[in-house]
């Protein structure tokens, strides 16, 4: 073998090293998780959301882009418009109250709705989380609106109008009716779950 054909096999051996690793580099510059074989780790899709929120260009080198449905998609053929059709972010106008909260924090719990799913991202408390908004930032009485709670007012997103399903949430702060000025009967059946009518928080049965 001549010294041209050692040179070019070494080239080509390169590239296609560097090619193999694209998706399977874990380094800063690169740090979505997969295997050698290109596949990411089991449990994956439970917590990718933490991955894309540390560095979201990351996701770009395999799966396209994150922001046109049009080029995304890359040399993984997977999309992240297929399970976000809005984009991995927030779609358009979530910033007025009405969206994130009847359709997001007040709505059933789902894969992307309900107030467990915004503290994915929020973190536990919404203070912190993986991403740098607090929702503290503009809710200041958090997380609840500003006063009447409690209102006949149908425009408002007062917390009777959320679906119950959301009722662990809550629990974190009224526990026993803490943090509120209705007090339930206390002593919540033995083993039940946060409810908002079983004496678990603020109000006792049909109350």
């Amino acid at each position: 073998m001549n010294k041209t054909k050692w040179m070019a096999g070494t080239f080509f051996a390169m590239v296609f090293a560097l090619l193999s690793l694209g998706c399977t580099s874990t380094t800063a510059d690169n740090a979505a998780k997969v295997s050698p074989a290109g596949n990411h780790p089991k449990g994956w899709l439970e917590t990718h959301w933490v991955e894309y929120s540390k560095k979201p260009a990351q996701c770009t080198t395999c799966h396209g882009s994150t922001t046109d449905p049009a080029a995304a998609g890359g040399i993984a053929k997977v999309s992240c418009f297929t399970c976000h059709p809005n984009g991995p972010g927030h779609p358009a106008g979530w910033a007025d109250p009405s969206q994130h909260g009847r359709l997001g924090a007040m709505a059933v719990p789902g894969d992307r709705s309900g107030f467990a799913y915004c503290a994915k991202c929020h973190g536990a408390t919404y203070k912190d989380g993986y991403t740098a908004t607090s929702c503290l930032a503009c809710h200041t009485k958090a997380p609840h609106p500003d006063k009447p709670w409690e209102s006949t007012n149908p425009s408002n997103p007062i917390h009777s109008r959320a679906d119950q399903g959301n009722a662990a949430e809550c629990y974190k702060c009224h526990k026993d009716g803490a943090n509120s000025t209705r007090k339930p009967v206390p002593g919540a059946p033995v083993g039940a779950a946060p409810g908002c009518f079983n004496n678990s928080m603020c109000h006792d049965y049909g109350r």
